[in-house]
């Protein structure tokens, strides 16, 4: 039954603080953001929920007890102001702030009326007081101020009511020496609550204020991340189309060990090396000379001036097979090592058809010499003898017909062999500029 009970009340008080917030409280469309703004209309929302049921604590004793006695008067007011506070206050159709006004006015009004109703200092300056501390909960400074100047002029009021007696009121009774007393004391005790009142809330504003103003840049800090996330990423996908997939050998090694750092998959099919065996291995296992010392100083040289480099070398696959390579090299940080960018370009191929030309440019210079120096030394001789033959006396005697048909046959046998020494010169020049010269790759580079 008990439990039964308590579930019930659970149930009501639940569904009565719903319908209070959705009443007064406005949710903050920013999530997270909360000023001191929204924690003062949090405030007078809880004040409003609280107040309503526990007035009653006030309300009922003090409304039989006064109308029993003929004090018709604090009935009446109590009522008024317990029903004009729920009808404003949980009315959506008036702003927050003129709620929050209405209710200061009000107490300000009940507390001023029940001191000069009752003429006694007690309860109408309990409630001046509370509506002090309510004001400085829920404004700002200028408002909270203005109600200490506001409490002073009140009391001052009343102080010079009591000594000159404009009114019949029942706070005449005082005596002005007495009320001054009172007041001043309490106006002593207002003040010093109001002002440490507004240092925590002023102190509670900055603090939410740097709490925003932190948050705001949190949140900033988050978005750069992200976009820096989001450059990584590009830049990852980058790096893996422009060096994982590259259809060119590539690899990364550090400059004081010619240890291989990374290598991309192209490099793994050309050398024939799995990428784990690349990474235990160094830039030496993969050259064909052994003339490293000469490569370290190249590679110390080129790291100060940090420079790119560009050479043809020989390299030879994990079976033993050699072949020419092109290679560039440019300097990079590489997990904070200093390290080499490789790519390479095999031109083996390129190379054994300039060597196939260069034999044939060999061969063609050979058959160039015999030519101008073998065949055309005996030719000469023939020529000079066919001449003599025929500036020799009597040479009419002979067959003139032979002897010319020789001499001609000569002429143009010396005439061939100046056209074959002729074109061999035209397509041996010295040195073809598109052409690589096998002779002149420097194996001390990679």
């Amino acid at each position: 039954m008990i439990n039964r009970i308590t579930r019930k009340g659970k149930f009501i008080w639940q569904a009565y603080k719903t319908f209070v917030h959705s009443a007064i409280h406005q949710p903050d469309s920013e999530e997270g953001v909360k000023d001191i703004s929204y924690w003062r209309e949090i405030f007078f929302t809880n004040c409003i929920l609280y107040s309503l049921p526990f007035s009653l604590i006030a309300f009922v004793p003090s409304v039989i007890i006064t109308y029993e006695r003929g004090l018709s008067a604090i009935p009446v007011v109590s009522f008024l102001t317990l029903f004009s506070v729920i009808f404003i206050c949980l009315n959506r159709r008036f702003s927050l702030l003129f709620r929050k006004a209405f209710v200061v006015t009000l107490l300000y009004a009940l507390g001023i009326f029940l001191t000069i109703y009752f003429g006694d200092f007690g309860i109408g300056t309990i409630f001046i007081l509370a509506v002090s501390v309510f004001i400085a909960l829920l404004f700002r400074s200028e408002v909270v101020y203005g109600s200490v100047l506001l409490n002073f002029v009140i009391y001052g009021f009343l102080a010079a009511e009591i000594k000159f007696g404009w009114f019949s009121w029942a706070v005449n009774r005082y005596d002005p020496a007495m009320w001054i007393v009172y007041t001043s004391n309490f106006l002593f005790l207002n003040t010093i609550i109001i002002v440490q009142i507004r240092n925590v809330i002023g102190g509670l504003e900055n603090t939410l204020m740097h709490e925003q103003q932190l948050l705001v840049d949190l949140q900033t800090e988050i978005e750069d991340k992200v976009k820096r996330n989001e450059q990584l990423k590009e830049s990852e996908t980058h790096y893996k189309s422009l060096f994982l997939l590259n259809p060119s050998p590539m690899w990364i090694y550090n400059v004081d060990t010619l240890q291989f750092l990374q290598v991309n998959e192209a490099a793994t099919l050309r050398y024939g090396y799995t990428e784990e065996e690349f990474l235990s291995m160094s830039i030496k296992d993969i050259r064909s000379n052994e003339k490293i010392e000469e490569l370290q100083k190249i590679l110390q040289l080129s790291l100060r001036t940090n420079t790119s480099s560009q050479n043809i070398t020989q390299h030879r696959t994990k079976d033993g097979k050699q072949f020419y390579v092109e290679v560039i090299c440019n300097p990079i940080k590489f997990k904070g090592k200093h390290a080499r960018l490789v790519i390479t370009r095999n031109i083996h191929a390129q190379i054994e058809y300039t060597r196939a030309i260069q034999r044939q440019n060999n061969k063609l210079q050979n058959i160039a010499y015999i030519q101008s120096h073998v065949v055309r030394a005996p030719l000469a001789r023939i020529l000079g003898l066919t001449q003599l033959i025929k500036d020799e006396p009597g040479h009419e005697s002979r067959d003139p017909e032979l002897i010319n048909y020789l001499d001609t046959s000569v002429k143009e046998l010396d005439d061939i062999v100046k056209s074959i020494i002729s074109n061999t010169e035209d397509i041996l020049p010295e040195e073809h500029p598109t052409i690589i010269n096998p002779l002149s790759i420097n194996e001390g580079k990679i």
